[in-house]
């Protein structure tokens, strides 16, 4: 092994790991902790009772999801009451 290899080694694990401590902070603002989650769910409903809870994820007859915000869905999600 060359010093230049050692050293592009090197700079690749030392990028790796600053990358990964940037990107704590986005991850921290885009998936917020379950915990945090409900408090804000609970304070919702405190101030506005009469905000209703979102009905669990499902599948419809033409393969799309309903009640679900992220781009992967699980795989073994139930079919929604209109596609049984």
């Amino acid at each position: 092994m060359t010093r230049s290899q050692w050293a592009i080694g090197i700079a690749t694990i030392v990028l790796t790991i600053i990358a990964g401590v940037v990107s704590f902070d986005y991850v921290n603002r885009r998936f917020p902790a379950p915990a945090e989650q409900a408090a804000a769910q609970d304070a919702k409903e405190q101030t506005d009772p009469t905000a209703a809870k979102t009905p669990a994820a499902c599948v419809e007859r033409d393969g799309s999801w309903r009640n679900w915000s992220w781009p992967n869905v699980p795989m073994l999600s139930p079919k929604c009451e209109s596609a049984k």
